[in-house]
């Protein structure tokens, strides 16, 4: 904090600096090589404002909004790669860094 001082009376100076970082540090957790239906896959980064996730299906091409991506019964015996994009916006342009995970889902301990 700064001091100044206006017509004989001292006064605090202060500023309010807001930082904008692009998207980074992106982590998948769990990260297995193997899943179940029900299980959830989180992916998560640093960044300023706050990072928009999706999930992209790389061998289909469909996409999942959000920062978690659910392990249905429709994809078991299947293997996939999927890919987490963190995106923010400052100073007028988009920001993105992405990451992949390659998996398969088996049906083992599937309750019926």
């Amino acid at each position: 904090m700064s001091w100044i001082r206006l017509g004989g009376v001292l006064r605090s100076l202060s500023a309010l600096v807001i930082v904008a970082v692009a998207p980074g540090n992106l982590q998948i957790t769990p990260r297995q090589s193997t899943y179940q239906p029900g299980d959830t896959i989180q992916c998560s980064a640093e960044g300023n404002p706050a990072p928009s996730y999706q999930w992209t299906d790389l061998v289909s091409g469909t996409i999942v909004q959000g920062a978690v991506l659910i392990i249905s019964k429709v994809m078991v015996d299947g293997s996939y790669a999927f890919q987490c994009s963190a995106t923010n916006h400052y100073s007028g342009a988009m920001h993105e860094d992405s990451i992949t995970i390659v998996f398969s889902v088996t049906s083992a301990g599937i309750r019926t």
